[in-house]
């Protein structure tokens, strides 16, 4: 329910089940594709919203969404190297390692305690969510 990378999802579900895997890779993928509309859709509102309140901004999608659509459609159609492909999926494996690490650097507890006991109380609330909403979900297929 809560997987980051695709990899990540496509190995934990086909640990499980050849069936596990398979759903859990449609979920994750169909995850991935909503990612250009829903942004778009975003954009879309808080343009509007900046418009009624005196402002002139038009929807303008993401230049990173653009990229990455563009990518999708050029992998999906084979036209990009298997090197290429191979090297951006290295590259972005380090990407997220360094940023989750750079994430636990920057985490001081001290701080976190002066901000007291509510935002503390709402990431665990946040985790017993997910928890029970994959529990469920698992539970009921």
């Amino acid at each position: 329910g809560t997987i980051h990378d695709v990899a990540q999802v496509v190995g934990a579900g086909y640990s499980i089940s050849p069936l596990t895997g398979d759903v859990s890779t449609y979920v994750k993928l169909l995850r991935v594709a909503m990612l250009l509309p829903v942004v778009f859709a975003i954009a879309f509102v808080a343009s509007r919203a900046q418009k009624g309140a005196g402002g002139g901004a038009q929807a303008t999608l993401p230049l990173f969404l653009v990229a990455f659509a563009a990518l999708v459609a050029l992998n999906s159609f084979g036209l990009l190297p298997k090197l290429a492909t191979d090297a951006a999926n290295e590259v972005s494996r380090w990407c997220l390692v360094t940023a989750i690490a750079a994430l636990g650097m920057k985490t001081s507890f001290k701080k976190l305690m002066v901000v007291g006991w509510r935002p503390v109380a709402l990431m665990v609330l946040e985790t017993a969510w997910l928890f029970a909403l994959v529990l469920v979900a698992v539970k009921l297929t």
